[in-house]
């Protein structure tokens, strides 16, 4: 019998986040600089034209973490990010700052 796979609390909670905001049919978007990872994702209202907001701030090795695992997946280019809310002081919130698109990765079943 083999143990199930288990991943450290904030590669669980980057999984959970996406797991539920990927299921409104728009992509998110994670921006990077040299120590975080903003997570940008549709937010609940508006429906499928609603805005962006930024969710969360991970660790940059924590995205990589779950990509070397191969739970997630980033898109090949840098694309502008829609704008989003969120703290307008906040690094991620700068306009020239590009990000990739994340989601989970596809399981075959």
């Amino acid at each position: 019998m083999t143990k199930p796979v288990t991943y450290r609390p904030a590669v669980r909670n980057l999984i959970g986040l996406l797991r539920f905001r990927s299921s409104f049919g728009r992509p998110c978007y994670v921006k990077r600089n040299t120590r975080h990872a903003a997570l940008i994702v549709p937010e609940l209202r508006d429906g499928t034209d609603g805005p962006y907001a930024h969710l969360k701030t991970f660790d940059r090795a924590t995205v990589h973490e779950a990509v070397v695992l191969g739970v997630v997946t980033l898109g090949p280019n840098l694309v502008d990010v829609p704008t989003f809310n969120g703290n307008r002081n906040h690094w991620a919130y700068e306009i020239a700052h590009q990000g990739r698109t994340i989601q989970l990765r596809q399981t075959a079943s």
